[in-house]
Formats: C-alpha cells, sequence, structure tokens
C-alpha cells in the first residue's frame, strides 16, 4: 500500500532518510544501521494511505495496531487522526507493531471555554484552535468543540506535554479529544516529583499519586524523581486531587529500542535551553549540536515549537538530534499537510466524500484537470494532500491526483453479515450490489461498535485489503461507532443524514462552494 505522495512526501523522505529508505525506491540506510534493523516512531498520525506519523509513510497494512491495557496487556485499536502513536518498524518503512498512546483519559472537569481549557483527570489540558500555533485539535466521538463538552464526560486525550513555568508542571496541548461512552481506567502520564518512598506517594503534574498498592512495570523497576511514568487507576481511584494507581509503568525510551537506537520523535519543545543546547520533546531529552541539521534553514528552534526530531538514543535515555523539522504552516515540507492514500468511500459529489475515513472537502479542486479522463465516484483510487480544519473532522484537500493504484490497498466494503464461522474466524459479507464475498478476520483486526460474537445478521463496514479471493479486514465497524467518518456514511436506517452533515459543515464553513 505504499505509494508516495510528490512533493510534500518527498520532503518528508529526505527529512528521514535516516530513517526511511524506500521513500524514493533507495535501496540500502543512510544512517548506517543494517537494512531491516527495527526502528522506532512517536507522533502525531498526519494521514493515512498507510499511516503518516508526522508526514512520513509507514506501511501499516499488516501490522498489529493496539492500545496498551493498565496490567501491560493490549487490545486491537482503530487508527483515528490526531492520535499519537508509537511505531517499530523495519528501517525501510514496514511497521510491524502500531501503539496508540493517549495522553490523559478520565472524567472532566474545570471547563473553561473562553480560555481554552479544561481539566481531565487531575491533568489541565489546552485546546489549539490555531493552525499556525501547532497541530490542531481534532475531535471525536461526536464532539465538534470544546462548547460540546460537559463536566463529568469521560474523555481520550492525545497530545503533546508542555512545560508551565507558572506551575512548574506539564500540561496537554490537545491533538485529540474523544468522548468515550466507558473507559477501562484512568490514565495519565507525567514526570515523577516528590517521591516518598516511605508515604508510598508522589506528584505528576499536581496530582498526589498513592501507588502503595499498584503492580509496577518493569518488572524490578525502581520509582524515582524525574522518571516519565504513565498512572492508572480505577474510574473511581480519583478522589478530590489524589489518585490511587493500580498500575505504574516506568516509560525510558532507552528501554523501549532493545535492538536499534535510531528514531524519529515528534511534539512540542519545552525547557529550550540554547546555552546546553537541549529541550525535550515528549518529556523526552533532546541535545543537539551545530552540525545537527534544522529545516527549514530559517525556522527557530523554540519552546512550544512542533518538531519533528531525528537521531540517536543514548544508554541514558538521551536523544542526540541529527535532523530537526519545524512545523510552519503552508510550506511544501511542512509537518501541518494531511496525506491521505486510498480509495474514494461514501461519495457525495466531486467536492464531498471520504478517503481512508476521513471526510475531504475537494471544493477548491478542478476534479476535471486533476484527473483528466477520470470522473471521481467510489472506489476510484486518489491521493489527497489537505489541510486540517479546526471545528471538523473534515479536511480541506488542496492537491489532488488519481494515480493507478498499489498492489497492497486498504478498501472499505459494506454489506450484510451471513455464515459467520468463529472458529475459522470468517464471514460472508453481502454488499448491496454484486456477490458475497468472504472475510477472514485475524488476532489483529479491531472490532469498533460491536464484538465478533455479535456479528450475524449485521450491517457493517469492514476496512480490509485483498488476498486471493478473501477480504483480510483491518477494521469491523457499525456506524455511530465513534469513528470519524460516521455522519458522512450513507446509512439505511436514515438516507438523508449523509447529505445533511455535509450541508452542516458548509453552514459551518462559509465561502466553501
Amino acid at each position: 500500500m505504499k505509494r508516495h505522495l510528490t512533493s510534500a512526501a518527498s520532503a518528508s523522505c529526505l527529512l528521514l532518510a535516516l530513517l526511511l529508505q524506500g521513500c524514493g525506491g533507495g535501496s540500502s540506510p543512510s544512517s548506517g544501521a543494517p537494512a531491516g534493523a527495527a526502528q522506532w516512531a512517536d507522533g502525531l498520525i498526519t494521514g493515512f494511505g498507510s499511516v503518516f506519523v508526522d508526514g512520513v509513510e509507514l506501511e501499516d497494512a499488516k501490522a498489529s495496531v493496539v492500545t496498551e491495557n493498565a496490567d501491560g496487556s493490549s487490545t486491537n485499536s482503530v487508527l483515528q487522526m490526531g492520535q499519537r502513536v508509537r511505531v517499530n518498524h523495519d528501517g525501510k518503512g514496514t511497521a510491524s507493531k502500531v501503539t496508540v498512546d493517549a495522553a490523559v483519559i478520565g472524567a472532566v472537569s474545570n471547563i473553561n471555554a473562553t480560555a481554552l481549557t479544561l481539566t481531565v483527570a487531575g491533568q489541565a489540558v489546552s485546546i489549539n484552535n490555531d493552525a499556525n500555533a501547532g497541530p490542531l485539535t481534532v475531535w471525536g466521538g461526536g464532539y465538534s468543540s470544546i462548547s460540546d463538552i460537559s463536566n463529568g464526560d469521560l474523555i481520550e486525550v492525545h497530545g503533546n506535554p508542555v512545560f508551565d513555568v507558572g506551575t512548574s508542571t506539564y500540561k496537554v496541548v490537545a491533538t485529540r479529544v474523544q468522548k468515550m461512552a466507558a473507559i477501562s481506567s484512568l490514565k495519565v502520564n507525567g514526570k515523577v516529583s516528590n517521591l516518598n518512598t516511605s508515604a508510598k506517594t508522589f506528584s505528576l503534574n499536581g496530582l498526589n499519586v498513592a501507588y502503595g498498592s499498584a503492580a509496577l512495570r518493569p518488572t524490578g523497576a525502581s520509582l524515582a524523581n524525574d522518571l516519565q511514568v504513565s498512572v492508572f487507576g480505577p474510574s473511581s481511584g480519583l478522589v478530590g486531587s489524589t489518585l490511587t494507581a493500580s498500575h505504574l509503568k516506568i516509560k525510558r525510551l532507552q528501554d523501549e529500542l532493545s535492538t536499534d537506537t535510531t528514531l524519529q520523535i515528534g511534539g512540542q519543545v519545552s525547557a529550550f535551553d540554547n546555552s546546553a543546547k537541549t529541550f525535550e520533546v515528549q518529556g523526552v531529552k533532546v541535545s543537539f549540536t551545530s552540525t545537527t541539521v534544522i529545516s527549514p534553514s530559517s525556522a527557530a528552534v523554540a519552546n512550544n515549537a512542533y518538531v519533528q526530531v531525528s537521531g540517536t538514543v543514548g544508554s541514558d535515555g538521551r536523544v542526540t538530534a541529527t535532523r530537526i523539522q519545524v512545523r510552519e504552516q503552508n510550506t511544501n515540507n511542512d509537518l501541518a499537510k494531511v496525506k491521505l492514500i486510498g480509495v474514494i468511500s461514501d461519495f457525495v459529489d466531486a467536492r464531498s466524500f471520504v478517503v481512508r475515513g476521513v471526510p475531504v472537502d475537494a471544493s477548491a479542486i478542478n476534479a476535471v484537470t486533476a484527473c483528466p479522463g477520470i470522473t471521481l465516484a467510489n472506489n476510484v483510487p486518489v491521493q489527497i494532500v489537505a489541510s486540517q480544519q479546526a471545528g471538523t473532522p473534515v479536511v480541506l484537500a488542496s492537491n489532488l491526483t488519481c494515480p493507478p493504484p498499489p498492489a497492497l490497498m486498504i478498501r472499505p466494503v459494506d454489506g450484510l453479515v451471513s455464515a459467520v464461522d468463529a472458529t475459522a474466524k470468517t464471514f460472508l459479507l453481502t454488499p448491496s450490489t454484486g456477490s458475497a464475498v468472504t472475510v477472514q478476520w485475524t488476532d489483529t483486526t479491531a472490532f469498533a461498535g460491536l464484538t465478533a460474537s455479535g456479528l450475524s445478521g449485521m450491517q457493517i463496514r469492514v476496512q480490509a485489503y485483498q488476498s486471493g479471493s478473501t477480504l483480510v479486514a483491518r477494521v469491523v465497524s457499525v456506524s455511530e461507532a465513534g469513528l470519524d467518518d460516521d455522519h458522512y456514511r450513507p446509512r439505511p436506517d436514515a438516507p438523508a443524514a449523509q447529505a445533511q452533515e455535509w450541508a452542516r459543515y458548509r453552514q459551518s464553513h462559509p465561502g466553501r462552494p
């Protein structure tokens, strides 16, 4: 499925030639690491096609996509725009595992719609509606703005920790906020301070964490001040400003990189020290030197700038940067661009459709000149370059092409389920037009809004790739499953709902024809 966009993607390929050979069809990594060495990417989802992490394409069709649970087990997950992910890949752009890593999960309190701030599980969260200031906050689960949130709502927040000098704590600048129907546990991330090993307590961004009964991972590890941790607790575990932890995970970057020390990491800069030539990204210390390449050359690395760092990890967990790309709005090599490669689905007209689960406004594109001789419709392969927009999951396309499809491509297929075989993990999917097709689910298939045991008789959508005469499902979902394109799908029970959603979008974004 790896098929590269032209100008925007080539800049990312050049930027990360250290990491991802194959962007331009190359053969051996220039970093000196052996071809195929396991490597690491930590950043923000900025597109699909494969999956784009801070603009860099990583093939994920056969990778496991998981969320790590409190006890260290994992649950299959669905990738969505604005999520932070950690990706294990082979150094040539093929991922083996994608881990979805939310910054905060819990109940909402202290909403300030004017200041665009709220508190979630005792952690300060900031919303960004200014594309010039960094990645916009993506809304999910039915939200479209901070005004939709109520105290007590359960939400999942993805974002970047930024150090607040005034409070000497970290706040989360949200890249995605999603309403949740339920949560399995509270989760907060941060650095340990005020550790009291006798009382079994420490501070974490204004929270008092009681860890006396918590299971600590990795086994045999010891807590210390300044260590990064993920803290989990029951939904009832936060009382006032004290969180009683059920599980603790110590997050040491050097432990995650067991076979190679080369990585990319993206996020907003904190604790910038030009004298010491250091700063933090995602709580990770980064060192840079006069030989570190900064792109664009005119850009400044400074507090709050969103950057993508390429480099190596030392035994102490510090990253030595070889290249730093600074996110700037509206540049050809911009980290702000959304990139989508896939087939059109949920087609309304040439300006309103979905690609890889992301609603696309193509009203700025002349489809006749963009794709000569091709009529846009469902199942037409396209490549999109677009920009985020505040208050909507719809991205605004600035470039569209219609290349031949790659050999491996994930496609959406809608239909009615029958003949479920739980042992073989197969079922028949009958679309509204055409013949039934066999669908295979696997141990890495994610189910959204339903379970494998409840498939029979359901009207579903599978995101799948072709393997012989069988579709191999990556995601199985129903409408209203909390996915970003839910309201932009045609619904048999409400056929006018899709058009109404696009009409609401255009009313809230005047100037779109």
